[in-house]
């Protein structure tokens, strides 16, 4: 459940990002601290934003010229996403368009996020891409618990927002005036709120954080509370029930999720323990004040932890802790306190120590419009079929690909840039003759052979038997090269050509051996014999 909610309010925590970075007392008569709230809290709106993302690499990451991760992070040097068109009519729907920029390709897409799903639309995707957001995120948990909670867990994160909010110190430079900015083809009056700060401040805000939080006793036990009263009448009947089945004698099950406890020898004292602590949940007042002690103790023994190490210390052993780590944020909130544009810049420098030597900076900047807050708002639609490519059913990168039509700007992007459907595979010959009942690999007359089963779980190729035929038919997923052997037959039919191999299909102990170099040959691959190590490379 919590994985879901956090996944329903991106759209509000990305406008909120720029704000929480600055500081929450009042500047220049505005109420930094409302400003903040009400960002994060907005129900509704339009907007666009652009975010960019540049890295420059590290001295080792130079030095290794051609290796697959120079070449990673040569595609990663610039990233732009432009969300043209956002559009959200409540904390758990979002629509958007617009495209994305990577290594000299432009993509265009369509998200549309519920509760539920995100389904994203790329340009050159046969079918849509569908992120589930339920499977795993609430594990057995009842239904009806699922969604008492839901219902009622956004005002508590509306309250928690707005108690840390009101923790958070001023960095070192806020100030704010009042400018006329464009928004959405509009000339409008805003207060532009103005803050910067560097990694080095950021010790010191969070000291003041912590004891600002640990002063705050009212409100810390108000908000205790708010997560009592959200939480123990949905549990409480499961509860109950639980401690009366141990009462009974009954086999006992995990309250929450329904599994049994197995019994060891410490189980007992751990359930009557527990117990315990359920009688405990049943005073209000007595579980907010031990709820509040363990927070206090803890926020102690941070504060000890920070202020234990020299502040020179961590900066020197975490560079983004130091002068070399800045944060730059514009925010333009108009007379109801509504944000309506924002710019947010973070820049890190001398990360080659952190990122040992892969990465000497990186930067991301983010900048934003939005308009017609809290008014209806129609979500531009995106449906999925059944046969939509589901991302947490086992799918593969070479599935990924297929979903592209090959001459579209994302399967050049997979396929020549990123190179996901190459495979670099190392086989070792135990020994060159063949082993009776084995599926392991062997020398026919100098030939590698290999089983068929070798060229589906370690080649990724789709390999189907004729019974009838007598024939094997081997597909590459990616630019469907199709290869059919026959048995006995010395002869392939290559696409429909007849082609020589340099050895038949062998059949052993009705296991089906195929000449290996010949098949990786004829689908663009290699291979490459290592005798002293009597192991075959091989690269598709």
């Amino acid at each position: 459940m919590f994985r879901r909610l956090s996944k329903q309010k991106i759209g509000a925590l990305l406008i909120a990002l720029p704000m929480v970075l600055n500081g929450c007392q009042a500047v220049g008569g505005l109420d930094v601290n409302k400003a903040i709230f009400e960002a994060s809290t907005a129900q509704s709106l339009e907007g666009k934003s652009t975010i960019i993302f540049d890295l420059v690499p590290g001295d080792q990451a130079q030095a290794r010229a051609f290796s697959k991760e120079q070449t990673v992070m040569k595609l990663l040097e610039h990233i732009e996403i432009h969300h043209d068109a956002i559009k959200m009519d409540s904390a758990q729907n979002v629509s958007s368009t617009g495209y994305i920029t990577i290594a000299n390709h432009k993509i265009a897409f369509q998200t549309y996020m519920t509760k539920e799903q995100v389904i994203i639309a790329l340009e050159g995707g046969k079918k849509p891409i569908v992120i589930d957001l339920t499977s795993s995120s609430t594990g057995d948990l009842p239904p009806v618990l699922v969604k008492q909670m839901e219902e009622r867990f956004e005002p508590f994160v509306n309250s928690l927002s707005s108690f840390l909010i009101k923790q958070l110190p001023n960095p070192g430079k806020l100030n704010v005036e009042n400018v006329r900015e464009v928004v959405n083809g509009e000339t409008l009056s805003l207060n532009k709120i103005h803050g910067e700060m560097s990694g080095k401040e950021l010790i010191p805000l969070a000291k003041t954080f912590v004891t600002n939080l640990m002063q705050d006793d009212k409100a810390l036990k108000q908000l205790i509370g708010e997560l009592y009263d959200l939480l123990y009448p949905i549990l409480s009947p499961q509860l109950d029930q639980w401690i009366q089945d141990n009462k009974d004698g009954k086999a006992l099950q995990n309250p929450l999720e329904g599994y049994p406890i197995p019994e060891t020898p410490g189980s007992k004292a751990s359930v009557d323990s527990l117990i315990g602590m359920l009688d405990i949940l049943k005073n209000r007042d007595m579980t907010i004040e031990v709820i509040h002690t363990e927070i206090k103790q803890l926020s102690v023994f941070v504060l000890l932890g920070l202020h234990a190490r020299k502040e020179q210390e961590l900066q020197e052993s975490l560079p983004f802790l130091n002068d070399s780590t800045r944060v730059k944020a514009d925010l333009y909130v108009d007379n109801t306190m509504k944000l309506r544009k924002s710019n947010l810049e973070i820049e890190a420098t001398s990360l080659n120590a952190v990122s040992r030597g892969s990465l000497s900076s990186a930067k991301i900047s983010i900048a934003g419009e939005y308009w017609n807050l809290n008014n209806p708002v129609k979500l531009v639609p995106l449906t999925a079929d059944e046969d939509a490519l589901v991302l947490e059913k086992g799918i593969t990168a070479v599935d990924v690909l297929r979903n592209f039509t090959p001459s579209s700007e994302a399967y050049r992007l997979l396929k020549d840039d990123l190179g996901i459907s190459k495979k670099t595979v190392l086989l070792l010959m135990d020994g060159d003759r063949y082993k009776a009942n084995s599926r392991k690999p062997f020398l026919e007359d100098g030939v590698a052979m290999v089983p068929t089963t070798f060229l589906s779980e370690k080649l990724d190729l789709r390999v189907d038997w004729n019974e009838e035929a007598q024939t094997v038919t081997i597909i590459d997923p990616v630019n469907l090269t199709t290869i059919k052997l026959n048995s006995g037959s010395q002869t392939a039919l290559v696409n429909g050509e007849e082609i020589q191999m340099d050895k038949e299909m062998l059949q052993r102990d009705g296991i089906h051996f195929v000449p290996l170099t010949f098949i990786v040959t004829q689908l663009g691959g290699q291979t490459e014999w290592y005798n002293e190590a009597r192991s075959i490379q091989i690269t598709r």
